[in-house]
């Protein structure tokens, strides 16, 4: 059996090499549709957070609001977004996704997914539950990490 030190530095690796090949699914897709890794990246933050506004995008990005600006340009002019006026507050911007081009990337994101609920399905509610609660806690760690050095650059 692995000592505890063995393990975490095999969950360590196992999580870079799982970044790797995400990002290498992302740049698949990407390939098909036109769109490169940071549209994909803004087509997946936006789809988590939509509605939602340039300003909160540059925020979690870090990015500048040009930046971002270009970026969302481009997504619309690929009928990937909207963005649309909110209807509470007139000089507010909203960005959500157009959902004609969702079916696109469901099929192209189609066997990725049915593999991972395959993977998913072998496990026990309980087990599911650990799991979840300890990508929860890489999530916010990975968060706590970018905005620490966010600060360390002010």
């Amino acid at each position: 059996m692995s000592s505890r030190g063995e393990l975490m530095g095999e969950l360590t690796l196992a999580l870079r090499e799982v970044r790797g090949r995400l990002a290498g699914v992302l740049q698949s897709v990407g390939e098909h549709v036109d769109l490169g890794a940071v549209e994909m990246d803004f087509l997946d933050l936006i789809s988590r957070k939509a509605p939602t506004t340039p300003g909160e995008l540059a925020t979690t990005t870090g990015l500048s609001p040009a930046t971002v600006t270009g970026i969302l340009d481009r997504l619309e002019n690929g009928g990937w977004i909207r963005r649309e006026r909110d209807v509470a507050d007139r000089r507010k911007v909203l960005v959500d996704v157009e959902m004609k081009r969702a079916p696109e990337l469901g099929r192209l994101y189609g066997g990725m997914l049915a593999k991972l609920h395959d993977i998913l399905e072998q496990y026990s509610d309980e087990e599911l539950e650990v799991l979840a609660g300890f990508l929860r806690q890489v999530r916010d760690a990975g968060e706590s990490s970018i905005d620490e050095l966010r600060a360390s650059l002010s």
